[in-house]
This record gives C-alpha cells, sequence and structure tokens, in this order.
C-alpha cells in the first residue's frame, strides 16, 4: 500500500515518554524552589503530582487539556503559598514554561527518525497526539505536514475528531490513510473504527487484548515501520 496520509501517535510510540514527564517535573519543582520558596513549604514533588491529579479529577473537562491544567494547579499553589492573583498566574506561566521545554527534551527510539524520514518522501505525516510534545523543540518538526492535539480540537483519542481533521486537511478518505500508535484503544481501536488501516507499535511485546478488532501489523522496532506500511 502507498498511503497518501500516515498519522502517528508521539507519547510511547517515537520515544519514552514517562522518565521525560519525570524530569520535567523536577525542573519546573527545582525552578519553584528557587523563584517561590514558600510555595514548596506546601508541597513535596510527589505531593504536587497528587494534588494536580486531584485538580484532574474534579474538573473532568480538562482531562483533554494537559497544558491548562498544568498551568492552573501552579496557579493555585502560587496562590496557597500567598501570591497576589496576577503574580500568581504569572509564576505559573513562567513556571509551566519550564516545563514545556524539558518536557519536549526527548530520546527518539532507536530507528524512529530514519523511518520518519523515510516515510515523509513518501506521504505527508500528521502528529495525532493527546499529550503536548513541541516538535520543533524536538527537532523533527521538518518531517510532519501537521500537528493535531487534543487541546488544539478540544477532543482526546480514541473520539475521532482529530484524525477526521487530518484526513479533511489532506482531503484524502479512511481507506487511504495509515495510523501508527502504541496505544490499543486510542490507536489502533480508535483508527480502525474509521476504516483506516493501523500499524500497532508493540515496543514492550505486549498481548493484544481487544477482541473488536486486530491491528493490520504489528512491530517491536521502529526500523520495521516503512516495511510493516508497505506491505498493507
Amino acid at each position: 500500500m502507498q498511503p497518501q496520509l500516515i498519522t502517528l501517535d508521539l507519547d510511547h510510540t517515537l520515544w519514552d515518554t514517562d522518565p521525560v514527564i519525570i524530569a520535567a517535573e523536577q525542573a519546573t519543582y527545582d525552578w519553584i524552589a528557587q523563584h517561590c520558596p514558600v510555595a514548596i513549604e506546601f508541597y513535596t514533588l510527589e505531593a504536587l503530582r497528587q494534588y494536580k491529579n486531584t485538580i484532574a479529577e474534579c474538573y473532568p473537562q480538562w482531562r483533554h487539556q494537559v497544558s491548562k491544567l498544568r498551568i492552573e494547579v501552579l496557579r493555585r499553589v502560587f496562590l496557597q503559598a500567598g501570591l497576589q492573583e496576577t503574580a500568581a498566574a504569572d509564576f505559573a506561566e513562567q513556571a509551566f514554561a519550564v516545563f514545556y521545554h524539558a518536557r519536549s527534551q526527548v530520546t527518539l527510539f532507536d530507528g524512529a527518525l530514519q523511518a520518519l524520514q523515510q516515510l515523509s518522501e513518501n506521504a505527508p505525516l500528521v502528529a495525532v497526539t493527546n499529550g503536548n510534545a513541541d516538535l520543533s523543540l524536538i527537532g523533527i518538526e521538518p518531517l510532519f505536514a501537521g500537528h493535531l492535539s487534543a487541546e488544539k480540537v478540544g477532543a482526546a483519542k480514541p473520539d475521532p475528531t482529530m484524525f477526521e481533521q487530518a484526513m479533511a486537511q489532506h482531503g484524502v478518505t479512511a481507506t487511504q490513510c495509515v495510523h501508527v500508535g502504541d496505544h490499543q484503544e486510542q490507536d489502533v481501536v480508535a483508527a480502525k473504527r474509521l476504516g483506516m488501516k493501523t500499524v500497532w507499535v508493540n515496543l514492550s511485546d505486549a498481548a493484544w487484548t481487544h477482541t473488536e478488532c486486530e491491528p493490520d501489523q504489528e512491530i517491536n522496532h521502529l526500523s520495521q515501520l516503512p516495511a510493516a506500511i508497505a506491505s498493507l
């Protein structure tokens, strides 16, 4: 198959996200300790993580607005530390900028860059992600023809909105598209429901657990991706 559009998930598909988030949260906490030390009297780093989870549970409408959620959590922390509204909002934006930069200091999985370079020569690549990674900071933005996120479209995968917008922007139908991702429900099942071909990036050799459908191809190393798409 020669697809007319390839959509790709980012986090856990092209890089390992968990250690990056941990490091970004630590960098943010260190910034707070330096610029507003009274704030860390209220929260350890782990307590701050738990506070974020609590706010997320209280405001489910923010579940796809990951940047807004973090900024709001930081704003509340600075308010609790005694800052006035304007100062708290300003400090929250500055602290989030530290997080956002560190959050994009990812290490691509082996074979990812070469696969992206090869695929981008034959079809437009569009990132579709529930996260907030910055492709320009990562250094791979030139390889992508588009970047859609849950925050931008107002809905997180497995909602079909991102896929539908990507196809509409490029004037293609689902049968002309391939989606690549690691998450069984948010990536493979969501794309299959629309009629897209799918490649499951299964780097951990997990068992497929969905009875509704199966991926069209499965890979355990990103160097296999171009061949997997070509064989569809």
